[in-house]
């Protein structure tokens, strides 16, 4: 008669909790169907570049591609959790405030 085995891994409370965030972040763009756009930048002479990321969400009006979420420190998860906090239609790509951060835009 065979046992069982089962494996357990111990982690950190704040780790446990950032994997169930990333969990989020996959399932929003599965379930919203987001694309993720990788673009890269140069930053001058110096032949050094820079990858932004951006968030594309797809909708049947005019614009049908809209930026969602965008972060160009190469950062993927802020990108992601920009588009979940974006408004459920946004006319355009998001204004930034003078810190960086995304601004609300009043019709």
């Amino acid at each position: 008669m065979s046992r069982k085995r089962s494996h357990f891994t111990i982690v950190p409370s704040a780790e446990l909790e950032e994997l169930r965030r990333d969990r989020e972040r996959l399932n929003a763009l599965g379930s919203c169907c987001w694309d993720v756009r990788f673009e890269s930048h140069s930053n001058g002479m110096d032949g050094d570049y820079t990858i932004g990321i951006e968030v594309v969400g797809h909708y049947m009006g005019k614009p049908c591609a809209r930026v969602l979420g965008e972060n160009y420190n190469e950062n993927l998860r802020a990108a992601i959790d920009q588009a979940l906090t974006a408004e459920a239609y946004p006319p355009e790509r998001p204004e930034y405030d003078q810190y960086g951060n995304p601004e609300r835009r009043h019709a």
